[in-house]
């Protein structure tokens, strides 16, 4: 992303009302522990490393969707 990266994109997300509750799922390379962290205190619900299988993304959707 060109302005910012999307740990910073859910921050900004999560400020504001209509995002407070929506699922956001992180798609990245990035597969750190330190990484996956930072996501999660950022307000991401989910986590999918690429190259990812689309099985493991459908799941992934189906699982925060309720």
């Amino acid at each position: 992303m060109p302005n910012m990266d999307g740990i910073t994109l859910i921050r900004h997300l999560r400020q504001l009302p209509d995002f407070k509750f929506t699922p956001l799922l992180m798609l990245t390379t990035e597969a750190g522990m330190d990484k996956k962290q930072e996501g999660k205190a950022a307000g991401a619900t989910g986590w999918i490393v690429k190259p990812f299988d689309p099985d493991q993304l459908i799941a992934t959707i189906r699982k925060v969707m309720g």
